[in-house]
């Protein structure tokens, strides 16, 4: 499926539910909105079937699920503000003693000094 908008998904949807509750047919409808949104513009056929079962089996929502996924805890305020104390206690700290010492991968630590704290290498050997 070409990836549309999301104000063009959210009027498809809307007008499958409403067709399937009519009693249209996903093949029907599939070729409604291909007339309308041309056939890179339209939901795929298999996209129109599986809203148009869902609506079948009481669905309301038009709207996408929430999707699971770990929530985003890398860059809290907490986490920075460790980083910055052990910077500031031991400004010889090696980038790869930071993540034992805090609890978080090394990609976090990295995104941390520079995305929010502004840190950037300054002295190399």
């Amino acid at each position: 499926m070409t990836s549309l908008g999301k104000n063009s998904k959210i009027e498809q949807r809307a007008y499958v539910k409403i067709r399937t509750l009519l009693g249209k047919s996903a093949h029907e409808i599939h070729l409604d909105l291909v007339q309308v949104y041309t056939t890179k513009g339209a939901l795929s056929y298999a996209g129109v079937r599986r809203w148009a079962q869902r609506f079948r089996l009481g669905r309301k929502s038009i709207e996408d699920d929430p999707r699971p996924g770990a929530p985003i805890t890398t860059a809290s305020p907490i986490k920075s503000c460790s980083i910055k104390k052990l910077i500031d206690l031991d400004q010889h700290i090696t980038i790869r003693e930071l993540p034992n010492s805090v609890g978080i991968s090394m990609g976090s630590v990295d995104h941390i000094l520079r995305s929010q704290l502004k840190l950037t290498n300054v002295c190399t050997r």
